[in-house]
């Protein structure tokens, strides 16, 4: 079986690494798909440093082209009713396991906790093997501080700095998610200003 964590730099997936480290869970990769609405500054990056150097382990990061994928979605961002941003990183970061590992026995490790939503509160600890039809890999997701009730309060416990971008955010993932934080479900022309601004900025 081939352990991956998706990591990425909030509390819970700190959270999950440190449970994995003190359980001596073997761990193939570590990954970071690169959010589809990025964080301003360096913040995150100088973090992640200080975490590979805290466990002595390197943080794969895929990156997101994004005008390849817009260019694949007719030209259009990401908007609602049908926000593609989350199935943009499912497939990278599924590509990325089958190129390096094959299709099959793939144990995808994440930090998530059944408290922080009542969706999440339906999903099971460790869940059966399937076959995902959209990226044709064979998964199993494990979530293994499922039952925390505090993730920040472990990782202090363990002597492990939480991410400083929680100074200035309730939470961490997307910068402007459409599904999450104070712009949920509302008009989008913050989210595709911030976006084209960030694109026309990186090039």
């Amino acid at each position: 079986m081939i352990n991956i964590l998706s990591y990425s730099g909030g509390a819970d997936s700190t959270a999950a690494l440190i449970w994995c480290k003190l359980n001596n869970i073997p761990i193939e990769d570590i990954i970071n798909m690169e959010e589809w609405f990025p964080y301003p500054g360096d913040i995150m990056q100088k973090y992640f440093k200080y975490i590979e150097k805290k466990f002595n382990i390197n943080i794969i990061r895929l990156p997101c082209n994004r005008l390849e994928w817009i260019r694949k979605n007719g030209g259009h961002h990401p908007r609602l009713p049908h926000p593609y941003c989350c199935r943009v990183k499912s497939e990278i970061f599924a590509n990325y396991c089958k190129e390096k590992y094959g299709p099959e026995g793939i144990i995808i490790i994440m930090g998530i906790r059944r408290i922080e939503s009542a969706k999440r509160n339906k999903y099971i600890e460790k869940g059966d093997w399937y076959w995902n039809n959209r990226f044709s890999v064979n998964y199993q997701y494990w979530y293994p501080i499922f039952r925390f009730i505090d993730a920040k309060h472990y990782c202090n416990i363990n002597k492990v700095k939480i991410n400083p971008l929680y100074d200035n955010y309730g939470r961490l993932g997307c910068l402007k998610c459409y599904k999450a934080g104070e712009l949920r479900w509302k008009p989008r022309d913050e989210q595709q200003k911030y976006l084209i601004e960030f694109m026309e900025g990186s090039e």
